[in-house]
């Protein structure tokens, strides 16, 4: 985590908050952009950017880590 403790969960973009539901879902980046009308590569760039700001290493700890957060439900 960050210098805080807290993870920049505040931090994340309305992008990337659409995408994280779908990142439980173990979809590909492909399936996920075709599911939010974006690109493989948008999808991979938001989800990059979650795992940062949530301070995770995988797709996994993400998910982990924003149902902690109250981000997803459980």
């Amino acid at each position: 985590m960050r210098g805080t403790g807290v993870p920049a969960a505040s931090a994340l973009t309305a992008a990337e908050l659409r995408l994280l539901p779908l990142l439980s879902a173990h979809l590909s980046f492909a399936q996920i952009g075709a599911e939010l009308f974006v690109s493989p590569n948008t999808a991979k760039t938001h989800a990059v950017a979650i795992y940062r700001k949530l301070d995770a290493n995988s797709r996994g700890q993400a998910v982990a880590q924003a149902r902690e957060l109250g981000l997803l439900e459980g």
